[in-house]
């Protein structure tokens, strides 16, 4: 964390009121900030108060809260040998009071792999030649049209609005996109248009540096982004709304409507963008679920957009703390809605595990998921064991001399279960956590974390042992 003064907490606290109005007709929106002006590059600054949402809406739940200082995400540029952020660069009309309301291009790369920005690889698209062996697909969605590179994980691409197809294949052609900031040749950038800011990050409104808050519902995820700034930042983001004439966020001339392309994993996506007294704001929706999206998404987006509030860094990390030592909810672990589920801290780390009865390819067997917040998780299938015998799931790194790094550990108790523990070899004795149901009448579902198994001395690491309510043991395995 950066320096934190608190000098403009009152002044923000006295802009951070209204909500979001409606649409104007093209051209007939409230005028945004230009992208133009002096300097090119638009880097975040330090953020010197936090955002929040406050009260939370009903539904949503707050699962991560992080700021990240600018130079907190680079990578090597192999042209200038240094590390540098990534920068898409907007071109437009630099006559135009609001740069979003006339023609306008950007360039940029994606960040990979498990989302991409751009239309799907499985989009309709015509594949152009655009010389050095390189192919792409000119690929028309919603407003815009796109010519992208596809790669391994990661796309680059030029995408317009109101810019014609060949002009925009001619600029991909020409482009840079090796360099930290993505660039036309001076050449090839269509008639009336101008470069008129770069920033970060480059394939979407926000997740960049700054601050952010992740909120969960039951079939909705929305993301809040903040970062201190000068406002052209917020034509850059809000080129990815689909929204040419504008709207009032919060009193505010923005962008609100459908995301376009956006690395937000989700293809019906909606947000808000809008600058304010210093800072620019994303916030994105996603959805699950059948339904009206757009009605349903709106009237949350407009929820947290008016709900949102300055806080102070003593909140901030209060609010960080109560996520970091809270267990997971299964909603948050996303193994899936039935099964048994236990869930709790160890550590720093936020862990889950579930177990749900299946069947593969017509036999019976158990399906088991666990999953570490903060870095993904993996399962396995179990074969089930007569009733009665405590069954053990265990992942963790290999054994060395200095023992075994953290292990998950999870299974199956057998009926009248009242607690398991877990102990290690020089003694030490861990409670796992017990959920209420098991996968057959009786049993319980159990799981436990251990940040470092000690080396044993030729006996196993681990001893898994289930008892009943006097203590009598039921069943003990080693592991």
């Amino acid at each position: 964390m950066t320096s934190r003064s608190r000098v403009r907490t009152t002044v923000l606290a006295c802009v951070l009121v209204a909500g979001v109005t409606g649409c104007a007709d093209a051209g007939k929106g409230p005028t945004r900030p230009p992208a133009g002006g002096e300097d090119l590059v638009v880097d975040d600054e330090p953020l010197e108060v936090p955002a929040l949402l406050d009260p939370v809406p009903d539904g949503l739940m707050l699962t991560e809260l992080s700021y990240d200082p600018p130079g907190s995400y680079l990578l090597y540029n192999e042209t200038s040998g240094r590390y540098e952020p990534s920068r898409a660069t907007l071109y437009g009309n630099p006559d135009l009071a609001d740069t979003l309301d006339g023609p306008v291009l950007l360039v940029g790369t994606s960040t990979g792999s498990a989302t991409i920005a751009g239309p799907g690889y499985e989009a309709p698209g015509e594949e152009v030649d655009l010389g050095g062996g390189r192919t792409g697909r000119v690929v028309p969605d919603a407003d815009r049209v796109w010519v992208v590179i596809e790669h391994n994980d990661y796309t680059e691409f030029v995408v317009g609005r109101g810019i014609d197809e060949d002009e925009l294949v001619a600029a991909a052609r020409g482009a840079d996109f090796e360099s930290g900031t993505a660039a036309l040749a001076p050449d090839d950038v269509p008639a009336g248009l101008e470069p008129l800011v770069a920033g970060s990050p480059q394939d979407r409104p926000g997740g960049g540096s700054g601050e952010r808050m992740f909120f969960q519902g039951s079939a909705s995820y929305l993301s809040v982004y903040a970062v201190r700034a000068d406002p052209r930042l917020a034509a850059l983001w809000g080129f990815w709304i689909e929204d040419a004439s504008g709207t009032e966020v919060r009193g505010h001339p923005g962008s609100a409507g459908d995301l376009q392309g956006a690395n937000v994993g989700d293809p019906e996506a909606r947000g808000r963008v809008w600058a304010e007294d210093g800072m620019v704001v994303a916030v994105v929706l996603t959805m699950d679920g059948d339904g009206d999206r757009e009605e349903d998404s709106d009237r949350l987006l407009d929820q947290v957009v008016d709900n949102l509030r300055v806080g102070t860094w003593e909140e901030f990390e209060a609010l960080d703390g109560e996520v970091r030592t809270r267990p997971p909810t299964r909603e948050e672990a996303g193994c899936g809605l039935d099964g048994g589920f236990v869930s709790g801290v160890e550590g720093a780390i936020r862990w889950a595990f579930q177990l749900t009865p299946g069947s593969v390819a017509g036999r019976d067997e158990w399906l088991t998921c666990f999953v570490e917040l903060a870095s993904g998780g993996g399962g396995s299938t179990l074969v089930p064991a007569p009733v009665g015998e405590l069954v053990v799931d265990a992942m963790g790194s290999s054994s060395g001399a200095g023992g075994i790094g953290s292990t998950a550990l999870g299974g199956v108790a057998p009926p009248d279960t009242a607690r398991v523990t877990v102990t290690t070899a020089d003694g030490r004795a861990l409670l796992a956590q017990l959920a209420d149901q098991g996968p057959r009448s009786g049993e319980r579902v159990w799981g436990a974390y251990l940040l470092q198994v000690p080396p044993s001395a030729g006996g196993p690491p681990l001893t898994v042992t289930a008892y009943d309510a006097a203590g009598a043991v039921l069943d003990s395995t080693p592991v």
